[in-house]
């Protein structure tokens, strides 16, 4: 005797891939659920599927064995379905034949197996607001790059894992947190939270000063830049040459041709606080555009009811002019029907005087003519005052008209005289923040303070200057971009030297440590061999809140359900679960910024966006055709745009709930997209190996193209001064806000 099947491990494996990828309970084909005997003996559109004990009259086999004009699966089909081997078709029936009885899914551990090396392309990239640092995830690793030095930083691995890597599957999804000191990363059944951990000086590390430049290139240098040289600094290959000048600027040579090569200016401080007026600036641009735009809806809505203010005045007038006349004629009406009913009235006193109370024949028939006229005289009575009622009632209707529409453009005057408010007080802010950066700028050229000692790198990637207002400042020679500040209590030193582990020594009390290689230590995990039921399969989106105190995720199982689900950062508690929120796995998430609303995207074609507090669904966007893959709300809130695998970006107008527009120009599958700041551009990658830059009314900014291969990711600074992507080429490129590179990565 044959031993007993079970379902879940002799069955179900094979009905899974070619069977129940179509009959589930997302896509229920024909209403046939395969995924469980009891829906299987429940059936669908043709009746049960399954017969337990006689295989052979169960829909399932017949269809299996293509019988009775049946085939399953179908040919050609989208799922990748292939018809059932005879071996697999003989444990069906035995199974049906045994009684089709039901049975446990059993939790199988997954036996995990070393990645292949050659499978590493990037699937996800991300970049601290600051655009101080970037991610990108390759197979089960992730790097970190520093975009000021244009250097490696940092491979992330979790101790735990023994191939040295940060997951054992590959790493779908990756956030800075808003300050950029967390960096979560989403994988198989898992997110980890890295914390970002400045780098130390070590106490005993040699420390090298910088020999000074000698006197003959210095004052070559001093004729050539017209600048008075207070302090020099030689790298260690000889390359180039630092010096502080009298103008308060720190500028790097070439030791060889004593040609410029950068200026440095400004501070960390600085730096940061021109990025909030370059935000403050694009954003009031937005909004200005907004409130125009309205005063535009507006203006035209006026027209309109201007339109319809003129018809019922007119009507007004029309109605007026005719109704005295309409009044005139009921009278004449009326008096017609009261002589008619005195003359029916005359015939009935003749009649009841009629001997025996029976009139004849005369008699009747002039009662019957009295009756008829009175009723004639009647209806022209009715009619009569039934012409003054619609005359009167036309008047009431157009004079309500007027009243409703002039209550209407008073109103729209109201939301006219708002709106350019907004607009004059949008304009003052513009204006103060533009008048602030310049002003910010302008300092920099005309600081008091002089750098009175300057220092290389040992890499010579960075220099540092000690001023003599008793700080010191160090930036990126690549990029001149500003990276640590410090300010000490002591008197300002003379001499600086740097260590091997990037740190810059002015004084015994002034030590930068700042500067040395940041560490990215693993936080917590959530979900994960600790507890394997909090996600159902990838985590295919991680995303920070804009204060950075919750996390979301989404993801799910394939072709069955999507879920999104807020976890506290401090705790790794979960706040809020939405399980199936998508009928598909989620692929994209984004705050709205005010936090209090979550965006997110499916391979169920749909976006959706969620009230936090509620839970309830406040917008749901159709139109894509295919996965949307990614998704991002304007810096205002006021529009969120969604990336389609169907070649399509749309833009959704949330307030009134409905797409804005559908750009178009792509060949392939949009995979990802991001607003630039807080402007109304977008920046996107591609499968058609374009990194493109629109506008969130489809006007193209500028295309990155010719890229070597299809483009999963792309990221960029607030202001579009960097712009990195990534792909299935495994490089990470770095882009200045012209499209030209600036630096390509490749796996270290």
């Amino acid at each position: 005797m044959a031993a007993e099947l079970d379902y879940f491990r002799d069955v179900y494996p094979f009905l899974k891939t070619n069977c129940i990828s179509c009959h589930n309970k997302t896509t229920t084909k024909a209403d046939l659920n395969m995924e469980t005997p009891e829906m299987m003996k429940k059936g669908g559109e043709s009746g049960p599927s399954i017969v337990p004990g006689r295989s052979a009259e169960s829909l399932v086999v017949q269809a299996s064995l293509h019988q009775h004009d049946m085939e399953m699966p179908p040919g050609n089909n989208k799922s990748g379905a292939v018809n059932l081997k005879p071996a697999e078709i003989a444990l069906l029936k035995l199974w049906i034949d045994q009684g089709a009885k039901s049975s446990v899914q059993q939790e199988r551990q997954v036996a995990w197996q070393a990645l292949s090396s050659s499978v590493d392309p990037i699937y996800t990239v991300a970049m601290t607001k600051d655009g101080r640092y970037a991610a990108c995830g390759r197979s089960n690793r992730i790097f970190v790059y520093d975009l000021a030095t244009r250097q490696f930083v940092a491979q992330i691995t979790d101790a735990r894992e023994k191939s040295g890597t940060a997951h054992r599957a590959l790493v779908q999804s990756l956030a800075f947190s808003p300050d950029g000191t967390r960096l979560a990363s989403g994988s198989f059944r898992e997110v980890k939270i890295w914390r970002l951990e400045p780098g130390k000086a070590a106490a005993t590390a040699a420390k090298v000063t910088s020999a000074p430049a000698d006197e003959a290139l210095l004052k070559k240098i001093s004729t050539a830049g017209k600048v008075t040289v207070l302090s020099s600094a030689m790298s260690a290959d000889g390359k180039q040459v630092a010096t502080g000048c009298s103008d308060g600027s720190v500028r790097v040579w070439d030791a060889s041709t004593a040609k410029p090569v950068i200026e440095l200016r400004g501070t960390v401080a600085a730096t940061k606080m021109m990025a909030e007026f370059d935000w403050t600036i694009a954003a009031q641009t937005i909004e200005q555009a907004f409130q125009k735009a309205e005063i535009a809806r507006i203006e035209a809505q006026d027209k309109a009811l201007d339109i319809l203010l003129g018809k019922a005045r007119e009507a007004i007038v029309a109605m007026k002019k005719i109704l005295p006349e309409k009044q005139k004629a009921v009278k004449p009406t009326t008096d017609a029907k009261a002589v008619a009913q005195k003359a029916v009235d005359e015939v009935a006193v003749l009649i009841a005087k009629a001997p025996g109370g029976k009139p004849d024949a005369a008699l009747t028939k002039q009662l019957k003519n009295a009756q008829e006229k009175l009723q004639t005289t009647a209806m022209t009575e009715v009619s009569a005052l039934a012409a003054v009622s619609a005359a009167d009632s036309n008047v009431k209707d157009a004079e309500d008209d007027v009243k409703r529409i002039t209550d209407s453009k008073a109103q729209n005057a109201k939301l006219i005289a708002a709106a350019n408010a907004a607009i004059t007080g949008s304009k003052k802010t513009q204006d103060k923040a533009t008048a602030d950066l310049a002003a910010a700028k302008l300092a920099l050229t005309k600081t008091t303070a002089k750098p009175i000692a300057v220092s290389f790198s040992a890499d010579a990637l960075r220099v540092a200057a000690m001023f003599d207002d008793n700080s010191l400042n160090v930036w990126a020679v690549a990029s001149g971009a500003a990276i640590d500040q410090v300010t000490g209590s002591a008197a300002p030193a003379m001499t600086l030297t740097s260590t091997a582990d990037g740190s810059f020594v002015a004084s015994k009390s002034v030590t930068l440590s700042t500067g040395t290689t940041p560490r990215w230590v693993l936080e917590r995990t959530l979900g994960g061999e600790a507890d394997q039921k909090v996600f159902a399969d990838r985590v295919n989106a991680v995303r920070f809140s804009p204060d950075g105190k919750t996390i979301a995720t989404g993801g799910g199982e394939l072709s069955r359900s999507g879920d999104v689900i807020l976890f506290d950062v401090a705790t790794g508690k979960a706040t809020q679960t939405w399980k199936e929120r998508h009928g598909d796995t989620v692929l994209c998430l984004d705050f709205s910024p005010d936090g209090k609303r979550i965006a997110s995207g499916g391979a169920d074609k749909i976006a959706r966006v969620t009230d936090i507090a509620t839970g309830k669904q406040v917008n749901l966007f159709e139109g894509h055709t295919h996965h949307v893959m990614g998704i991002a709300f304007r810096a205002d809130g006021r529009v969120l745009a969604t990336a389609g695998a169907d070649g399509v970006v749309s833009t959704w107008d949330m307030i009134m709930g409905e797409r804005k527009k559908k750009i178009e120009g792509w060949t392939k599958e949009v995979t990802s997209l991001q607003f630039i700041g807080a402007t109304n551009q977008i920046v996107t990658s591609a499968g058609d190996n374009l990194v493109r830059i629109v506008t969130d009314d489809g006007t193209e900014i500028r295309a990155i193209s010719k890229l070597p291969d299809y483009m999963q990711a792309a990221a960029s600074t607030p202001n579009g001064s960097a712009i990195i992507g990534g792909g299935e080429d495994s490089l990470l490129r770095v882009w200045d806000g012209a499209g030209k590179e600036l630096a390509a990565f490749g796996a270290k």
